[in-house]
């Protein structure tokens, strides 16, 4: 399924890091660093910081990633009813299995959420970083879903369209390594490999629209299979502005990622410029 529920956007996109690691090790992950102390972590906090952005941005993105959301069905659950229906919800998630919950279960459980989610972007990669759920999944859900590779090796023709091959006629976002990106590079085409290698097996049909810290160009692969080649730095607080509010595992409120954020506070919150 490829429908959309996507609604009005109104100020910065929210992240919430869900206090559940992963327990992976993907090594451009940007946010491993933040759960390596879960003392700290508060899922009540979360909730106190999502009620007060909701009333400052009652129309904005709200993106759920870690760690793992899918860590806890139950209180993933939780945390969707908590979001008020006014925002597009996306969710950062592997679709992990284990004994207590296989892929129908997910299914059945992000089906539930289906008018409510915007995008589930599954991570899947040309390395085997995390452990995969069988590829049935995806025939199992009801609503926008998309393959998010981070393309952190060098990798081939070959290898790109054989990944391609397997996710042939699905939605997939190739995402350059945030590591190796600066705002000297994130808008370059010319002087980008990864961005040519995928030109050479695609049909390029433009570039998405370019926002101040990311941007994205559209191909289709073979007809059929829409792939989006993602760029997007590390940090999105530019000159001032702020791309990202992000709430922390703790329930804290920053106004950027990892080591580029400040805590605000909520006069900072209703006076911040956003892009």
């Amino acid at each position: 399924m490829t429908n959309s529920n996507n609604k009005i956007k109104i100020g910065p996109t929210v992240t919430l890091f869900v206090p559940y690691d992963c327990n992976n090790a993907c090594p451009f992950c940007v946010n491993k660093d933040e759960y390596r102390d879960t003392s700290y972590f508060s899922l009540e906090r979360c909730y106190r910081s999502l009620d007060i952005l909701n009333r400052i941005f009652p129309h904005n993105d709200i993106v759920l990633t870690g760690g793992e959301p899918l860590a806890n069905l139950d209180i993933l659950q939780d945390i969707l009813n908590h979001i008020e229906d006014s925002h597009n919800v996306y969710i950062n998630t592997t679709l992990p299995t284990n004994a207590d919950q296989d892929e129908k279960r997910i299914a059945e459980v992000l089906n539930k959420y289906k008018d409510k989610i915007s995008c589930v972007n599954v991570s899947r990669h040309l390395r085997h970083y995390v452990k995969e759920c069988s590829d049935d999944i995806f025939g199992m859900l009801d609503f926008r879903h998309r393959i998010n590779c981070v393309v952190f090796e060098d990798t081939d023709a070959e290898h790109l369209r054989a990944f391609l091959e397997r996710f042939k006629g699905q939605e997939v976002q190739l995402r350059a390594n945030y590591s190796k990106l600066s705002l000297d590079n994130v808008f370059d085409t010319k002087d980008d490999e990864l961005f040519q290698l995928i030109a050479s097996i695609a049909d390029y049909q433009g570039q998405l629209e370019q926002e101040l810290f990311r941007t994205g160009f559209m191909f289709k692969y073979d007809g059929d299979t829409t792939v989006t080649y993602h760029k997007t730095l590390p940090y999105s607080k530019i000159n001032g502005k702020v791309g990202d509010i992000i709430i922390r595992q703790t329930g804290f409120i920053y106004d950027d990622w990892n080591n580029y954020g400040e805590r605000l506070d909520l006069n900072s919150l209703a006076d911040i410029p956003y892009k």
